[in-house]
């Protein structure tokens, strides 16, 4: 199944900026269950050049500055990719304690940020919450990949989705106190109690096609970001979760990027110099494609 997807972030300024530096994680990645077929960012005012980077990861980002003043910065990223129509089932998997033997003899990219993922992260910190938390769910003679699915679904179930309820600098003690959150809350929960139990896990950004009830127009811009946890198996490498549709994820999503956490692959980010106040717009648009076409990023 192709997919295009459309990101629009539109900075708009109180005043005049008189220089911006930006750092874009957008470009949706080719994977085992995804290819990506072709990328474009489009930027107004147009920057002289725009640099793009492979991360420690394997993400692609695009930089670019703004040194012409400004009162604006609009960034589209239009993508198109090609999804596997199948999903195989949940592979049997190893304890934690044999699982973490097998790490420590490969030496694979995917292994060496397993070792990474195994570890703390500024978003993820070790903490009385985590402690609290795995006390639901506790840890016995399940494989990594038997635990990953029941962390998946005890969120799903005694988590209420809220959006708009936290932000980027929520603490999960916030979340865990009032059992809702959004998407990016779930996935750093889930794998701050795996990593504290031995379960190397990582995060995972991307999208998710949504459907309009029956006999409704889809609402344009009306798509999201979304985000979940991967779990790895040293013999079968990584397996995603989405907690928060209790669901493996298929071809309705969209991996864009993985890290340690959020801070890893932030979508936008940057500094700019001057403007005053600012106000953010972001819209998704997330559209199954009949044929082979990238739309203009003016469409």
């Amino acid at each position: 199944m192709k997919l295009q997807v459309r990101h629009r972030t539109y900075y708009k300024y109180t005043g005049l900026a008189s220089l911006s530096h930006n750092h874009v994680c957008l470009q949706p990645r080719s994977t085992d269950t995804q290819t990506c077929l072709e990328t474009r960012v489009d930027v107004t005012p147009e920057p002289g050049t725009v640099q793009y980077d492979v991360d420690v990861y394997g993400n692609t980002t695009a930089r670019f500055s703004l040194s012409q003043r400004h009162q604006s910065c609009d960034i589209i990223v239009t993508s198109l990719i090609e999804t596997s129509d199948e999903q195989a089932p949940l592979p049997s998997s190893h304890s934690v304690t044999d699982n973490l033997q097998l790490l420590k003899s490969q030496s694979t990219s995917d292994a060496m940020m397993a070792q990474d993922c195994r570890l703390p992260s500024p978003y993820i910190p070790n903490s009385d919450t985590l402690e609290e938390f795995i006390k639901e769910l506790p840890l016995h003679d399940q494989s990594v990949l038997e635990y990953g699915q029941q962390m998946m679904e005890h969120i799903f179930d005694t988590f209420e989705y809220s959006s708009g309820f936290s932000n980027l600098v929520t603490p999960l003690s916030t979340i865990h106190a009032a059992r809702k959150g959004v998407c990016q809350d779930f996935a750093h929960l889930a794998i701050g109690a795996l990593r504290l139990q031995g379960i190397p896990a990582r995060y995972v950004s991307g999208y998710l096609e949504t459907l309009p009830p029956p006999g409704q127009k889809k609402l344009q811009g009306a798509d999201a970001s979304h985000a979940w946890f991967a779990i790895y198996d040293a013999e079968h490498g990584w397996i995603d979760f989405d907690p928060t549709n209790n669901k493996r994820p298929d071809r309705q999503y969209i991996t864009t990027a993985w890290g340690r956490d959020y801070g890893d692959v932030t979508p936008v980010k940057g500094m700019v110099y001057g403007g005053g106040g600012h106000s953010l717009t972001v819209e998704v648009d997330v559209t199954r494609m009949e044929e082979y076409v990238l739309t203009s990023a003016e469409n």
